[in-house]
């Protein structure tokens, strides 16, 4: 008999280790690793488990790459992200993000540049793609490819869809945060960031 894996179960194993005192994860390396493992089981061993609708394996391959990524593995983070593009339940473009941010890390800018240039000539269908791509660049200082990823993630806003009415602002507020630690004038958008936040109640980008 297997047992079925559903989006409750992902969310319990995510935050296993959360500490809401302190807001943060506690766990450290090896929470990551077994953490990764475990996903890589679920996506990998159907004797034993079955995947609610919504779960796929490429999913569960995904966030274990992300996992081993946290715990300074990166080959073995590489391994199951590029396993997970392959995957036949992959969507479009859905373990690029992970890719990009593991070549950014090792250096390998080139490599990275190659993937998101995929994504942008053969458009993503989930937003979160090109924030995740975006601030991928912004995490290692790449400023100028940070900015034109936000801007890349605003364009596409009426061909992906808003999948929430706080999108728009968080791209807007990605581009903003780069502008200004790239000492550069505020323009139109940044205004408008400025004006939609203050509308919001949060908190001025230093």
């Amino acid at each position: 008999m297997t047992t079925q894996i559903t989006e409750d179960d992902i969310d319990e194993l995510e935050l296993r280790d959360f500490d809401e005192a302190t807001g943060s994860a506690t766990g450290g390396v090896a929470e990551h690793l077994e953490k990764a493992a475990i996903f890589e089981e679920w996506a990998t061993d159907a004797d034993s488990y079955t995947l609610d609708d919504g779960v796929t394996p490429a999913y569960l391959l995904v966030v274990a790459a992300e996992h081993l990524q946290m715990a300074n593995d990166t080959t073995e983070a590489f391994r199951l992200a590029r396993a997970a593009r392959e995957h036949p339940s992959a969507r479009p473009f859905e373990a690029h993000p992970t890719l990009i941010s593991l070549h950014l890390e090792s250096d390998e800018l080139d490599a990275a540049l190659a993937l998101a240039d995929e994504v942008r000539k053969g458009g993503a269908e989930e937003l979160g793609i090109y924030e995740s791509i975006a601030e991928s660049f912004e995490l290692v200082g790449e400023l100028t490819l940070a900015e034109r990823w936000f801007a890349i993630a605003l364009r596409a806003l009426d061909r992906v869809g808003l999948e929430s009415p706080l999108d728009r602002l968080s791209l807007l507020s990605g581009r903003y945060r780069v502008r200004r630690e790239a000492e550069k004038p505020l323009d139109v958008l940044d205004v408008e960031t400025e004006q939609l936040r203050d509308e919001q109640g949060l908190d001025s980008i230093d």
